[in-house]
């Protein structure tokens, strides 16, 4: 039962309306409280909003939910208004110039790599017992330590230089543009330990291996990832809060509520605390619309290939088959800033000729044909770069946001890599706190045990 408005108490300020900030303002209201919502950009949604071409909501990127996320009380509540889509998962890993299935099997690991590579992969596992060791406790060590050996010597002790070089640095010199031994281990933690590479490799030396049952479907709503945000805007707008839109607060404004009601923050953590040294890399996302009903199976190819720009392209309609004009089909191409720095136009003149050759010469486009429309968006602070020692700086982060009374939670104001469901799970954890009256700075002391939270993809 929601309290009477005068018997609500102080208001709360919630900062951010992504999918986190959305749905703590939906808890808070539906607790009876006031809420005030601000979003410093244009509209609502952040990386969960959408980009409208030929009359489409295109995802930012390649976005699904995984079947935990009905776990949530948020996407449960969602998916009993309006069923998810239980998708089949036709991911593509293109891997020396052939198309293997994502999550790999050893037998397709196999045909792609061919007999030499795969036999140097599965002997540089099988030849040390200490790195066997190593690998088996992959799924299991922690992504945060004191001692942060760095990405390139976290991966090499546990896989071998083979699988190394075949995989892993080229997919992290992709997305972050600098060397791998700068990177921190968190990022094998959180972002490649997808599939559990014991299995995997298991597989390679034993013939045998393949995709976990969980990793075969994926669930998706019929609309498009930014009908959630739709939903959550609906919902506010039924208990009368409504964000306002293009009004951001900073610094001088968290400090000057400091003493009040703690703040819920989960903006970009970068402008609560401007100098920490804290860093993202972004995302051109180019939209390709081709005159076919169909270009294939597949909802995402994954390319770890140097040769080519892009880490992933998705085909929109093998999420959503109403996401489509009758007689065409929208690709979005996703190409890591880390790579190429900001300022890039890749959807016109030289460079869209390249990428459309590039998608042919992968396999994913058909040769011959050229796209009816293409679009470049550029989406910033996508992926947190984890460098070594980041974790020092994260802390420090948090202790001046917690004197400023600031509570942040999500993805950007926690500096996470994560799924749409762990944002519901901490904002639902941050309302909690807050509603409890505990402090901001046992916020920031309990909200590292989120850093730990891996990436389903």
């Amino acid at each position: 039962m929601s309290l009477r408005p005068d018997d609500a108490g102080p208001e709360r300020l919630v900062v951010g309306a992504g999918i986190s900030g959305l749905y703590a303002a939906l808890l808070l209201a539906r607790a009876g409280r006031r809420v005030r919502l601000l979003e410093r950009a244009a509209r609502a949604g952040g990386l969960a909003g959408a980009e409208t071409f030929r009359g489409l909501p295109c995802d930012l990127g390649s976005h699904r939910l995984h079947p935990a996320a009905l776990d949530q009380p948020l996407f449960r509540e969602v998916h009993a208004r309006s069923p998810f889509l239980s998708r089949p998962r036709r991911g593509v890993l293109v891997l020396g110039g052939r198309h293997v299935p994502y999550p790999p099997s050893a037998p397709s690991m196999l045909r792609a790599l061919g007999l030499r590579a795969g036999a140097a992969m599965g002997l540089g596992f099988v030849a040390q017992r200490g790195r066997r060791a190593a690998f088996a406790r992959w799924e299991h060590d922690r992504a945060l330590a004191d001692e942060d050996v760095g990405f390139e010597r976290f991966v090499r002790d546990r896989v071998g230089a083979a699988a190394y070089a075949s995989f892993y640095r080229p997919y992290a010199e992709k997305v972050w543009g600098i060397p791998p031994s700068e990177l921190s281990q968190t990022v094998a933690k959180k972002r490649i330990s997808t599939t559990s590479p014991l299995a995997l490799f298991k597989g390679l030396t034993r013939g045998r291996g393949g995709a976990s049952a969980d990793l075969a479907r994926f669930i998706y709503p019929p609309a498009g990832i930014s009908s959630l945000i739709t939903y959550l805007e609906a919902r506010l707008a039924e208990a009368g809060v409504e964000a306002e839109c293009g009004t951001a607060l900073g610094l001088a404004g968290a400090g000057a509520c400091a003493g009040a009601a703690p703040i819920l923050f989960a903006g970009d953590l970068a402008d609560l605390v401007p100098d920490a040294p804290l860093e993202h890399r972004g995302l051109y996302l180019v939209y390709l619309a081709y005159p076919r009903a169909r270009l294939g199976a597949p909802e995402t190819y994954y390319c770890p290939d140097p040769r080519f720009w892009f880490g992933r392209v998705s085909e929109l309609q093998n999420y959503a088959p109403d996401l489509r004009r009758p007689g065409e089909t929208v690709l979005c191409v996703e190409i890591p800033e880390g790579a190429w720095g900001s300022g890039r136009d890749f959807a016109s003149g030289a460079p869209l000729e390249a990428l459309l050759d590039q998608l042919v010469r992968a396999g994913i486009a058909p040769r011959g044909v050229a796209p009816l429309e293409a679009r470049q968006r550029f989406v910033p602070r996508v992926y947190p770069l984890y460098r070594r020692g980041w974790l020092r700086d994260w802390r420090a982060a948090m202790r001046r946001a917690a004197a400023l009374g600031v509570v942040p939670f999500g993805r950007q104001a926690l500096f996470l890599h994560c799924n749409l469901d762990h944002c519901a799970a901490i904002a639902a954890d941050a309302v909690a706190h807050v509603e409890a009256g505990r402090s901001p700075e046992a916020w920031a002391l309990n909200a590292e045990r989120y850093l730990d939270v891996r990436v389903r993809d």
